[in-house]
């Protein structure tokens, strides 16, 4: 038998796992499979990823369930964390707007979201996040959500640009050896100080092989 290509396989191995989960994000990743994925989705969806992702998802239940706008998570590449926070029954999310510099992940995005474009839950927009005026946005953001601060060249100059009172989700991490990781920190007190919100509801590190992430849910 001649073996499947790649992305076929991919395609009828995720419909298989989709099928036996009934998991809806597993179905909509096969789907867009189906359409042409780009090769590095399966970064976007690895086990590191979707771990971080998830952590994010099940601290925000706990403390910000209900956010007064849309999210606005920025860095958003393929719109897999939006994809998640939409779909979990806790989160009482009334839009994402997922925001990336690269315009070639904006169409994959909604193809990927696209039960929640249909219902007017989920829109794509291709910026640059350093250049955004929040404040100018309307409706207000609810909350936004930023999980490479690591990359940004000075957090507390962006943290410094936003609405007084905003609501954030931040991430960041200690591995220092990544050329394009500019303002990692050595620890969760750093990463507190760096970010020198005025409410913080939630704080934690999540170890992994090779780097500790953090997370810091809280106010501006």
């Amino acid at each position: 038998m001649t073996p499947e290509p790649p992305q076929e396989a991919f395609h009828d191995l995720l419909r298989g796992m989709a099928a036996l989960s009934g998991h809806r994000i597993v179905a909509d990743i096969a789907r867009l499979y189906g359409k042409g994925a780009p090769p590095d989705l399966s970064i976007a969806c690895n086990h590191k990823q979707i771990a971080s992702k998830q952590w994010l998802v099940e601290a925000l239940a706990q403390t910000y369930p209900q956010p007064e706008g849309p999210v606005w998570v920025l860095g958003a590449w393929y719109g897999v964390l939006g994809a998640l926070l939409l779909d979990d029954d806790r989160l009482a999310v009334p839009e994402i707007v997922s925001l990336d510099i690269d315009p070639t992940c904006a169409s994959i995005a909604e193809i990927l979201n696209h039960r929640h474009v249909a219902a007017g839950r989920f829109r794509a927009v291709t910026a640059d996040m350093m250049a955004l005026d929040f404040a100018a946005q309307s409706p207000a953001p609810g909350l936004v959500i930023n999980t490479s601060c690591e990359h940004l060249d000075d957090v507390p100059g962006w943290i410094a640009t936003l609405p007084q009172g905003l609501p954030l989700v931040l991430q960041s991490n200690d591995y220092f050896r990544e050329p394009d990781h500019r303002s990692c920190v050595p620890s969760l007190d750093a990463f507190r100080e760096q970010a020198g919100l005025s409410e913080v509801w939630f704080e934690g590190a999540q170890p992994t092989k090779n780097y500790t992430r953090f997370m810091l849910i809280g106010r501006r």
